[in-house]
């Protein structure tokens, strides 16, 4: 299932509007409590959304002008300082830079015109232009379920669910040929693949991406 890169866009619109609103929604004290992701407060969860949008926009920026910007300046260390540097912050500037990131990366996209779709972009594996809003989904969409406010996998968009598990079983195959997918709900099926499994006694899997 590979959805066209505008309606892609559509459903970031959606869930980008889901998660501001779990972010604004937070009292300060929610901010610094602890959310899903060990080690991370909800408020690491939240800077981490808005600079991911960050680096996707500088990608989405570089794909429109021809060049190939980093995702992180300064790598892995630079980008654990700025989501450390911006996790403890009150919760109206947790939401208002959630939302200014995550909506400007979204008008970034909108900009990048049919003959660049195909246009390589660094990220961690190969991938071109038309998979940066399926990334940005997947931050957005997983990152909400880690933000640990009630909202869950049995929420996630069908339509997110089955891109997702379309694009990515298949990779579950090549990189650990002799698990086999349990028998679950697909959103609980995708859940267990990028490691927020539902239920005890599933398979183990190395860490997602595969």
């Amino acid at each position: 299932m590979t959805l066209p890169f505008s309606e892609v866009l559509a459903e970031i619109e959606l869930s980008q509007a889901r998660v501001e609103s779990a972010i604004a929604g937070l009292s300060d004290e929610q901010a610094r409590g602890a959310s899903l992701l060990p080690g991370w407060s909800r408020g690491h969860v939240a800077t981490h959304l808005a600079r991911n949008a960050d680096a996707l926009n500088r990608l989405a920026v570089g794909v429109s002008s021809g060049t190939r910007p980093e995702m992180y300046p300064g790598g892995p260390e630079a980008r654990a300082a700025a989501i450390e540097e911006g996790a403890d912050r009150p919760v109206d500037l947790l939401a208002a830079d959630t939302r200014f990131a995550g909506r400007r990366v979204i008008d970034s996209l909108r900009r990048i015109g049919p003959d660049r779709l195909d246009t390589p972009v660094t990220w961690r594996k190969p991938v071109t232009a038309r998979d940066i809003p399926v990334l940005r989904w997947c931050e957005l969409e997983i990152h909400h379920l880690d933000l640990g406010t009630g909202y869950t996998a049995q929420a996630w968009p069908d339509a997110f669910v089955e891109a997702i598990l379309a694009r990515d079983l298949p990779e579950l195959a090549e990189a650990v040929p002799d698990v086999v997918a349990p028998d679950l709900p697909r959103a609980e099926l995708l859940a267990w693949l990028i490691g927020r499994p539902t239920r005890a006694g599933l398979p183990q899997l190395p860490a997602w991406p595969f």
